[in-house]
Formats: C-alpha cells, structure tokens, sequence
C-alpha cells in the first residue's frame, strides 16, 4: 500500500515502485489515494474536489494518468486497488462539498476540530457518494476496491453525537443517540450503492468497520492492528470467527524505521487463513526523495515470507544473505534500496547523479579537440577532392 495524499507522489516513482514490485512477485498495488490532508484524484463529475482539495492543481493525477498507472501494473502482472477511505478522513473532501462533512464540537458546543467525517444523516450526501463511487468503479475495473472505515470513534463523538443538528436527524431516523447505529445505516448505504453501481464488487475495509459490529457480509477486514504476534493473530482469528477473509497488514508497516535491521520483524510472520499479505507505507513522512529506499529492501522480506514456504524462511540469519544479494542486484537495475544490515558492500555501487560537468571536463575538452581534428581532416579531404 502506497499514501500519495499525505505527499503528493509523482507518477514516475508510482511506476518505478511497480517494476520494483513485479522483481519481487507483488501481485497487488494498494493505491491509498485521497485522505484529509488532500485530494489528488480528479473525478469526472466532480472536478472541484481536486481542484479545491488538493495541495495545488500540479499535485493531482489526471485521469489518463491514472489509466497509465492501471495498465502499467496490468502489465507487469500487478492489480491496482484504489482506497477511498470513509467516512473518517475525508476532511479534503468538503472543499468542494461543505455540506458533506458535519461539524465537529467538545461537550460544551464549541468547536474543537476541523470536519473529518461524512455527515451519514443527511440524505443528500448519499448522491453524492453514489456517484463519485460509481465513476470511480468505472475507472478502476478491478473486482476489488478499499473503502477505508477506520479511526472513526472520536469523529462519531465529537461530529456526530456533539452535533445537535445530526442528533436531531438521528432521532428522525429512530437511532436515538446511538452513533453505531447511525455508522451501521452508512455502511449498509454504502454497500447497497456499491453492490448496484457494480454487482460482485469485492469489498475491503479496515478492521475496525468489522470491530464495530457492522453486519456487512462478504466484506475483506484489513487487519492492521496489534503489536505482538499473538495480538495480531487474535485479530485475524477474530475476524474468521466472524466469517470473513482476511488482509494482513499489521507485520509489515514500512513507514515506522527502526535502527539496525528492522526487515527481520517482517521475515518472522505468517499468512495462514488470511487471503495475502500487505506491506504498508504511509506518507506524513515519505515522499519521492524517500519513498523507494525506505520501501526496499524492506518490503523484499516480506514479499520472500508470503511467497516462500514457511519452514525455509523462519531464519532471519538465513534470509540476510538473500536480501543483502537481492539488494545488490536492485541496484544494478538503478533503483536505490538501502543497505538492510549495516556495514557491507555490493560489487556495483549505485550512482544517484549523473557525472558532474567537472568531472567530464577533463574528457569535454578531448571530445572537443578530437572533433576540432575530425573537423580539420573533413576540410583538407573536401578540399583535396575539389582541387583534383
């Protein structure tokens, strides 16, 4: 999963990541595009929402661009999974829809933040998010597409239950004051447009959607919680329980860096009963200076534990000298992954500059007098050849 709303990430670097993950056999590009910090997708219908909600109209894609992103990873065996994380995140979105998000309150009617969560109750949003999702599964024909739905319970308490205008449509709705039962309507909305616009969408979502006891059959939970093994494997049997599939993110978030080598953490876990794995960077702090050396080699331990079979790469003593020569080898293909364990070497050591003009110089002036010669001898032979 890449974050290109936090920063803006250049379609150029968006490719290079999927060469380098079709050398490391990763089948699925997880396209985390639009947050509240700004939106870069460009919609069709509504133009306004990257247009007012971006960082600056140069930091969006285009459509074509993104078509280009689609194909490009089609092409190297990679489906593109866009997420479009709601109802939580979204405070880019009210640029152009003021009215889409509710206002947010402390417990004495002040505000305290800014609008981060679609206002669910108000029934006028809901043509809205029907047809932005309905173009956007147009654009992005995969079977699956992210809808996000994770770190809501704050907004649901300070945008819907401080909100007196949403309380009061609450108990229009007969939801009293429950604010679950007022997320628990936005998700069956959604999934009823969703299932219309597109009949057998595949539908991810984070785990908290699940947490929260939306009854939303046939959806994949995005587990991305828990530290320890045994905490995230009590979320993904949580999840099963619950009769649902699984996508495993919580081992492998490549944003957090540690001191020394931390991809050993990523070859210790396992897949078993969940439908892959996900390696995951988000983007307060990675941008296209940092984001292909803090993805690689990183992300290649965790493709080699999904790939592999577990009882050859349980040993991260074992697994170093494939990642330190599977980096070397990165290199040589110019792409710049870090060193994974400190102090080494590879054969080929990768340039980020071309050679300077002063270190050509030396070899500019032999080019010149060479072609000052060449030159010289093109004017005697013409010359040579007129006299006779």
């Amino acid at each position: 999963m890449i974050d290109s709303s936090r920063h803006f990430l250049p379609v150029g670097v968006l490719l290079e990541n999927l060469d380098l993950m079709a050398h490391n056999k990763m089948n699925v590009f997880h396209w985390h595009l639009t947050d509240s910090e700004s939106f870069p997708y460009t919609s069709a219908k509504y133009p306004n929402m990257s247009l007012l909600g971006a960082y600056t109209p140069a930091h969006t894609y285009s459509i074509d661009e993104m078509k280009k992103v689609i194909d490009y990873a089609r092409l190297r065996g990679i489906r593109t999974v866009p997420e479009f994380d709601t109802p939580g995140h979204t405070g880019s979105w009210s640029h152009a829809f003021p009215n889409l998000l509710s206002q947010c309150y402390n417990t004495n009617g002040q505000i305290n933040q800014l609008p981060n969560i679609i206002d669910a109750s108000l029934e006028a949003n809901y043509d809205i998010l029907n047809n932005f999702f309905t173009e956007a599964l147009a654009l992005f024909k995969d079977n699956y597409m992210h809808f996000g739905g994770d770190e809501v319970l704050d907004d649901m308490k300070n945008c819907w239950y401080n909100n007196a205008q949403v309380r009061q449509r609450m108990n229009g709705l007969g939801f009293g004051n429950n604010t679950a039962k007022l997320l628990n309507y936005y998700w069956n909305k959604m999934f009823q447009m969703i299932d219309k616009a597109r009949p057998n969408t595949k539908k991810i979502v984070w785990q908290e959607v699940l947490d929260q006891n939306v009854p939303a059959a046939g959806t994949i939970a995005h587990v991305w919680k828990g530290g320890a093994v045994d905490e995230v494997m009590k979320e993904v049997a949580s999840v099963i329980k619950a009769g649902h599939n699984a996508i495993l993110s919580s081992c492998w978030y490549l944003n957090y860096i540690t001191y020394g080598a931390d991809w050993k953490e990523a070859a210790r876990n396992d897949s078993d009963r969940v439908l892959g794995g996900e390696a995951a960077i988000w983007g307060e702090f990675v941008d296209s200076t940092n984001l292909i050396p803090r993805l690689w080699p990183r992300a290649s331990a965790a493709a080699e534990r999904l790939w592999s079979d577990p009882k050859q790469t349980t040993s991260p003593d074992m697994a170093w000298p494939r990642l330190h020569e599977f980096r070397c080898k990165l290199l040589v293909r110019g792409h710049p992954a870090e060193p994974p364990n400190g102090p080494d070497y590879c054969p080929f050591e990768w340039n980020p500059l071309p050679p300077t003009r002063a270190d050509n110089f030396v070899n500019d002036n032999r080019f010149i007098l060479l072609s000052l010669l060449v030159s010289l001898s093109l004017t005697l032979i013409e010359s040579h050849a007129f006299i006779l």
